[in-house]
């Protein structure tokens, strides 16, 4: 019973803390659009996760921003690479079975301000990653007729929830970093 409650409790923290609460910047106020330097900026997409960029979008619009698809209309370019996903097994049991998981999602991002001289102020890949102890879905009850049986049965289940749950957590982490790169940059108005 105490094993079954802490599985339970663990399989759904992260989505507790990320639905709980809702997801928001780190320094980030309602209502505070001095923070971002920028009022209109284009967003250039080339293979990017549609994940990470509507929530960028959302963001962004968060912020106060107007988001153009005109050069002539953008003080900022955010340009998105290709994202890539992978999923490796990070440590193995003494049986063999995976133990530890890690996922890791890299987005390449450009930016620079138009209207200034076009070469990319910021030409770089963020990486995030996350490390989730699978050894909680290995878990069998005591009462299971067959541990194979109950493993087989729950374990690709839990697997697909738990990994896009880290999915989640990951692509607020790149959105996040995306955001810090840009609030660093000085607007056109102001001295470079």
């Amino acid at each position: 019973m105490i094993h079954q409650s802490r599985r339970s409790l663990l399989l759904s923290l992260p989505a507790l803390l990320l639905s709980g609460c809702g997801y928001q910047l780190r320094g980030f106020h309602d209502g505070d659009e001095s923070s971002f330097p920028f009022r209109h900026v284009l967003i250039s997409n080339s293979g990017a996760d549609s994940a990470v960029v509507d929530a960028l979008k959302r963001v962004l619009l968060g912020f106060g921003c107007e988001l153009v698809t005109d050069d002539s209309k953008a003080e900022l370019e955010v340009w998105l690479g290709t994202s890539t996903q992978q999923s490796v097994p990070s440590a193995i049991g003494s049986y063999g079975e995976i133990s530890a998981r890690l996922y890791v999602l890299t987005q390449p991002v450009r930016i620079r301000k138009v209207g200034q001289d076009s070469s990319w102020l910021v030409d770089t890949s963020i990486r995030r990653s996350r490390e989730v102890d699978q050894s909680l879905l290995n878990y069998v009850a005591p009462n299971a007729s067959s541990q194979f049986s109950q493993m087989g049965a729950e374990r690709p289940l839990a697997i697909s929830r738990e990994s896009e749950e880290v999915l989640v957590d990951i692509r607020a982490r790149v959105v996040d970093a995306i955001v810090r790169l840009v609030q660093r940059l000085t607007p056109l108005d102001q001295s470079s």
